[in-house]
């Protein structure tokens, strides 16, 4: 096991990952945290940059994980089913637990891809750390999606291949001194009907805030998910609202939030249960708290804003 002792002052903690000719997803305790699906979309494949891990992690035993897909599956050109899923050579994926303090850093546990001779993905010996830990690999389905539940003019083809495979790299890392987020607290998501009801009253609350502009009483709503990003990163709770993208959108006369249709989403449940949003079946970066602005020449853009909730204290709150 890998072991992180944080520091009393300021600690972050980033998955810092580099990827190359590949669709790769970063994750955190089965949290998304970032994909290059945007440059794999555009056949190119790389991405290099990081993510707040530290939001996601608990005290004791966490996941780290990395999922990579061939770029063939996202073609649109008529090709093989083998040339789909045959990666490049040079293909690869490294993802870093990097803990940060001050001008120091330092590598907790990593992940490094990279493809075989027979061609199928392995984790590079050579880019180990010394951890004893076994590294899991599946190889599992990709996220599919269902036509019909968002506007085709604002859906990319081939963002979400079908019948995409994709293999899972997941490694255990055990860490200490990390803060007590609420949603560790939190009281497991088992699908019962009273918990379905409980999740979509607080997205509706949520909503019609947004529909009031009413960002004093946002502030409030957002409190432990502004709180969280605020003890992560070290900029204060207003930096963190400031720099939201909906906060901005209300300012445009234009601003109109999109109504609710249940049915076009579908539960997404992450780490251990504890965290729990909807997300829209024809694509999943979309959630119910979706708003049109225009831009400058009168043309609507779709907006939303996509929080994980948690059950805590007998409702169920944005945490992240």
């Amino acid at each position: 096991m890998s072991t992180a002792n944080a520091a009393n002052e300021l600690l972050r903690i980033r998955s810092v990952f580099d990827i190359n000719s590949a669709f790769c997803a970063i994750k955190t305790n089965g949290v998304l945290g970032m994909d290059n699906r945007h440059s794999a979309v555009a056949g190119r494949g790389f991405g290099s940059s990081s993510t707040n891990a530290l939001l996601f992690l608990v005290n004791g035993e966490n996941e780290i994980t990395a999922e990579i897909g061939a770029l063939g599956w996202f073609s649109k050109e008529t090709i093989g089913d083998d040339a789909r899923k045959s990666f490049k050579p040079d293909a690869g994926c490294k993802v870093a637990l990097t803990a940060f303090k001050g001008e120091q850093s330092k590598v907790l546990s990593q992940l490094a891809i990279a493809i075989g001779q027979d061609g199928v993905p392995y984790t590079h010996p050579s880019e180990k750390t010394n951890e004893a830990e076994e590294v899991l690999v599946r190889k599992i389905p990709a996220q599919q999606v269902e036509m019909g539940h968002f506007p085709s003019n604002y859906l990319i083809d081939n963002y979400f291949p079908a019948e995409m495979d994709l293999y899972q790299f997941t490694k255990k890392v055990h860490l200490k001194n990390i803060p007590e987020w609420k949603w560790t607290k939190a009281t497991p998501f088992t699908g019962k009907t009273e918990q379905i009801q409980a999740l979509k009253v607080a997205y509706l609350d949520l909503w019609h805030l947004f529909a009031e502009r009413n960002q004093e009483a946002i502030k409030s709503s957002l409190s432990e998910s502004l709180h969280a990003w605020s003890v992560s990163t070290g900029d204060s709770v207003a930096e963190i609202y400031n720099s939201t993208n909906f906060s901005e959108s209300f300012k445009d006369p234009s601003f109109k939030m999109v109504s609710i249709n249940w049915n076009d989403y579908e539960i997404e449940v992450m780490n251990n249960k504890r965290m729990v949003r909807l997300v829209n079946k024809s694509s999943p970066l979309v959630s119910p708290i979706s708003y049109f602005t225009e831009n400058q020449d009168g043309k609507k853009k779709m907006k939303y804003f996509s929080p994980i909730f948690s059950f805590v204290d007998g409702k169920f709150i944005p945490v992240i």
